[in-house]
C-alpha cells in the first residue's frame, strides 16, 4: 500500500548530482603542448592525437546509500508525522503525563515558574495545535466541512477564516516547519549510517516535498476544499493520478478512521507504520460500526469530499430530522473556544 510512495522517495533520494571533475591526466600527445614550443622539421609528418578522456561524473549518493536512504528516512517521517499529529496537533501534550511534567519541572527552575495554580492544579506547560482541534470540530463523519450559520458564528469556525485552506494543508511556512523539526532525529541517524551532512540533505529535502506533495493531495480535497495551488503550498496536482491507486484508498480511510474516532487512533497520515507499532491503529472494519449520521439538505457545507471508490459512507438524516446534536461533530461536541 506504501510502495506508490516509497518509489517516489527512492527517485527522491538518488539525487544523482556530479561530482567535481577530476583533473584530466596528461597523455603523452597533450604533455608536448605544455612545454616551450621547438619548431618541427618540415619532413616530419603530423601524428594524429587521441583527445584526453575526462572523468565521468560520479554519483552524489552510491547506489547503496540511495537505498539505505528510503527506508530509513520512511520511519523517521513516521515517527514524526505521527508525533506531531497525536502530541502537537491533538494536543495530548497539554496533559498532565510524565513528559509535561518534565517542563513544568524545567520551567520551574529556569524562569521560577510555579508547578501549582492557586487552586492547587498543576501548572500544564500547554502548546496551541495550529488550528487542527478546530478542524475536528468542523468537520462531519462523511468528511465533509460544515457551513451551516449556527456554527459560522462560533469562535472555532471564525479561527479558520484567516486560512484559505482552513487548516487542511501544509503551506509552504508548514513544510519548512517540518522540515526543520525533522532534523534532530534525521541528522544523528543518518550521521551513523556514515551520511555526511549535504548527502543527508540530499536525502531529507526531497523527501519532505513528496510528504507535503502527498498531503496536499489527499487532505483538503477530501474534506471538499480545492487543490492546493503551488503560491500556497505544494501542489496538489502533481500526485492527483495517485487517487485510483489502492495506496490513495488505504489512506482516505485511515483518515476517515482517525475523524469518526474523534481523533484517537490512526494519526499516521500519509506514512503509515507508527500506529501498528504503538497500538493505536484501528481498521476499516472496526471504525464503520462508529460513524454518525451527517444531516441532509440542511446541513451547509464547504464542499464535497473527493474520495476514491469503496470508502464507507455515513447514513445521511432525512430533510428535517436532524437535532442539534446531529449537526455537532463527532471529535468536540462543544465546539473549541480558542482562548
Amino acid at each position: 500500500m506504501t510502495w506508490g510512495v516509497l518509489l517516489a522517495f527512492a527517485a527522491a533520494a538518488a539525487a544523482f548530482a556530479p561530482a567535481q571533475l577530476q583533473q584530466p591526466r596528461l597523455s603523452s600527445a597533450t604533455a608536448p603542448a605544455l612545454l616551450p614550443a621547438r619548431p618541427l622539421a618540415a619532413t616530419r609528418p603530423l601524428v594524429a592525437t587521441r583527445p584526453a578522456r575526462h572523468a565521468q561524473p560520479a554519483m552524489f549518493l552510491g547506489v547503496r546509500k540511495a537505498l539505505i536512504s528510503v527506508p530509513v528516512l520512511y520511519v523517521l517521517m513516521s515517527l514524526n508525522e505521527y508525533a506531531t499529529h497525536r502530541w502537537y496537533q491533538h494536543e495530548e501534550f497539554n496533559r498532565n503525563h510524565a513528559f509535561n511534567r518534565f517542563f513544568q519541572r524545567l520551567l520551574s527552575v529556569l524562569k521560577n515558574r510555579p508547578m501549582r495554580l492557586p487552586d492547587g492544579r498543576a501548572n500544564l506547560v500547554k502548546l496551541k495545535g495550529g488550528g487542527h482541534v478546530e478542524h475536528h470540530a468542523e468537520t462531519y463523519d462523511d468528511m465533509s466541512l460544515k457551513k451551516d450559520k449556527r456554527w459560522r458564528q462560533t469562535k472555532a469556525a471564525a479561527s479558520l477564516d484567516s486560512d484559505i485552506a482552513r487548516g487542511t494543508a501544509f503551506s509552504w511556512a508548514v513544510t519548512g516547519m517540518m522540515t526543520v523539526q525533522m532534523l534532530p532525529s534525521a541528522l544523528p541517524v543518518f550521521a551513523l549510517l556514515g551520511f555526511g551532512l549535504l548527502e543527508t540533505l540530499a536525502v531529507l529535502l526531497p523527501g519532505m516535498l513528496v510528504h507535503a506533495l502527498v498531503w496536499n493531495m489527499l487532505h483538503p480535497p477530501m474534506h471538499g476544499l480545492p487543490p492546493v495551488k503551488l503560491k500556497y503550498g505544494a501542489p496538489s496536482w502533481p500526485l492527483e493520478g495517485l487517487r485510483d491507486t489502492a495506496y490513495f484508498k488505504y489512506i482516505y480511510e485511515n483518515h476517515q478512521g482517525h475523524h469518526v474516532l474523534g481523533g484517537q487512533a490512526n494519526y499516521n497520515v500519509c506514512c503509515p507504520l507508527t500506529d501498528h507499532l504503538l497500538g493505536t491503529y484501528v481498521p476499516t472494519a472496526t471504525w464503520v460500526k462508529r460513524m454518525r449520521k451527517v444531516p441532509g439538505p440542511e446541513g451547509e457545507r464547504w464542499g464535497i469530499p473527493v474520495e476514491p471508490k469503496g470508502v464507507p459512507q455515513a447514513p445521511i438524516i432525512a430533510a428535517g430530522k436532524a437535532t442539534e446534536r446531529d449537526f455537532t461533530p463527532t471529535a468536540l461536541l462543544n465546539a473549541p473556544e480558542p482562548a
